[in-house]
């Protein structure tokens, strides 16, 4: 497993793509399906469960510091596949497919993953929210 933590702030959605780019290689045959996924539960993380993590007094001490949370990618590969998890701070909310309207600008992410995953899924623990997806290698 590699693994590797990102600030959940929207300019880091594409480091995380990358990151799993450049794990897979360019001709892994799982490659853009990969890349693709990783972006929506990138996006999924630093736009629904981000939260900001208090970090003590500020350097003059005057206050709470805020710093943006984080979210942490990992790549495991299989002896057919590779798994691909996003683990973030965690929401409330429930991780579920929705059904956008046609004129929609998001809302999709969840749907993607469970059109092209072999499998995915999700569960909390103490550190907040894992979400996998599991691609399995065609033929």
């Amino acid at each position: 497993m590699i693994s590797q933590r990102f600030g959940a702030t929207r300019d880091q959605v594409r480091p995380a793509r990358n990151f799993v780019a450049e794990i897979l290689g360019d001709d892994h045959p799982l490659h853009d399906d990969a890349v693709l996924l990783t972006s929506e539960l990138a996006t999924n993380a630093v736009e629904h469960s981000a939260q900001p993590v208090d970090t003590g007094t500020g350097w003059d001490g005057t206050g709470p510091v805020e710093q943006p949370g984080e979210f942490v990618v990992t790549v495991a590969f299989l002896p057919h596949g590779v798994i691909v998890t996003v683990q973030d701070p965690g929401s409330a909310r429930i991780p579920c497919v929705r059904n956008s309207g046609l004129d929609a600008t998001g809302g999709r992410g969840l749907m993607l993953v469970n059109d092209l995953a072999t499998r995915w899924g999700f569960h909390r623990d103490g550190t907040g929210t894992v979400i996998w997806f599991e691609l399995g290698s065609p033929g």
